[in-house]
């Protein structure tokens, strides 16, 4: 059973590959990033925190779609899918840097302009 829920997730989320883990690994540290300035705070909610679960689900959605979107396009580039997963990153680390900087924790400008980048490069309208 849990090889074919990996296989299934993984035909619908376009494969796993870097892109795929970077953002998993990116949208886990801001769930822990976002618990732990809130401990900080002292401002924890269980309700906010279950809240941050399914903006994540949310999020893995929108690669779903586009990964889709590929598909019936008949893009084997998967460049829907890739771009959704890079301007996910980008969302992803803006949050985390917020984070820091709740936390008190300096974040060096090269990387959250980077983050910044990614965000605006592949599709954020601001």
């Amino acid at each position: 059973m849990t090889g074919g829920t990996f296989a299934s997730a993984a035909f619908l989320l376009g494969g796993i590959d870097k892109l795929l883990i970077a953002l998993a690994v990116i949208m886990l540290t801001d769930y822990l990033t976002g618990i732990l300035a809130s401990l900080g705070e002292k401002t924890t909610s269980s309700k906010k925190a279950f809240r941050g679960l399914v903006k994540k689900g949310a999020m893995i959605s929108l690669v779903i779609v586009a990964n889709q979107l590929d598909v019936i396009s008949g893009s084997d580039s998967n460049f829907l899918r890739n771009a959704m997963i890079f301007f996910l990153i980008g969302t992803e680390g803006i949050s985390i840097t917020e984070n820091m900087h709740r936390l008190g924790i300096p974040v060096p400008s090269f990387i959250s302009d980077r983050f910044e980048q990614l965000k605006s490069e592949k599709g954020d309208s601001k």
